[in-house]
């Protein structure tokens, strides 16, 4: 019977500390719901990017849909550029309509124009490359650290990556295949087209450019990758606005600035 009472204490004493371990998990439950409500609603503030909250259920689902949908596209600029999907690049990635749609790469120069843009996909690039003129050919170049900021009129956005690559490319007389390392910082500012978000400004800034098997703090600007020679029509229309590749003899600076939270477009700060 002694036996049968400490069984029956035991018992007693553990359904209480189960009801208490089980009121906890649901108070930690509700507690955590609660805060995670409020990170969500912090994360979609900051999607917004206007400095203020975004004042209803709707603003915050679209501004958290922009970030996404942004990222989608350039996700899928990368993804066309290693396949040498150029013409897709231009006509299913890049605004059409705005007169000041732009790319500028490295020290390469900037075309502006939706014409000029086109025809650095067009052209230079090579259009939709076939396989066979691919072979051996390889530009894989990555995103990361993403910095997004939706405008608070929600007619454009802004975003900053980091883009480490590697790259191998045939010499055009010998044929011969190097590989080399490529990283980069990319800038682009969005806008919405027809209801779409569309590449705008688009600023590939180099970090650096070197063989595979030499290190980057080798390189000086007789060393360095030299910008192409244009064939006729190929050129940019607009200078290099900003170049700063690696060297050890300058300082890294904060450029391309990661975007601030702000309400409309200012052209001042257009990448």
């Amino acid at each position: 019977m002694e036996g049968e009472g400490k069984r029956r204490s035991f018992i007693k004493h553990l359904l209480s500390m189960t009801a208490f371990g089980a009121g906890s998990v649901l108070a930690l439950k509700s507690n955590m719901g609660a805060k995670i409500g409020s990170l969500e609603l912090t994360k979609a503030d900051a999607a917004v990017g206007s400095g203020k909250k975004a004042n209803s259920l709707e603003e915050r689902i679209a501004a958290l849909e922009a970030v996404h949908d942004v990222q989608e596209l350039m996700s899928r600029y990368f993804h066309y550029h290693t396949v040498g999907l150029n013409k897709r690049c231009y006509d299913e990635l890049f605004a059409h309509k705005a007169p000041d749609v732009a790319a500028e790469v490295a020290d390469w120069g900037r075309w502006e124009g939706p014409e000029h843009v086109k025809r650095l996909f067009y052209k230079f690039l090579g259009g939709d490359v076939k396989a066979e003129d691919r072979i051996g050919i390889m530009m894989l170049h990555q995103l990361d650290t993403p910095c997004i900021q939706v405008a608070g009129d929600g007619k454009t956005a802004k975003g900053v990556w980091y883009s480490p690559g590697n790259e191998s490319s045939a010499d055009a007389k010998t044929g011969k295949v190097s590989a080399s390392w490529c990283w980069s910082y990319i800038a682009t500012d969005f806008i919405k087209e027809d209801g779409e978000w569309r590449i705008w400004h688009y600023h590939c800034y180099a970090l650096f450019k070197t063989p595979f098997d030499k290190p980057w703090t080798e390189l000086t600007d007789k060393t360095a990758t030299p910008p192409p020679t244009w064939k006729e029509g190929e050129a940019p229309n607009k200078p290099t606005t900003y170049f700063n590749e690696y060297r050890t003899t300058s300082a890294r600076e904060l450029v391309p600035a990661p975007p601030m939270p702000y309400e409309t477009f200012d052209p001042s700060k257009a990448y």
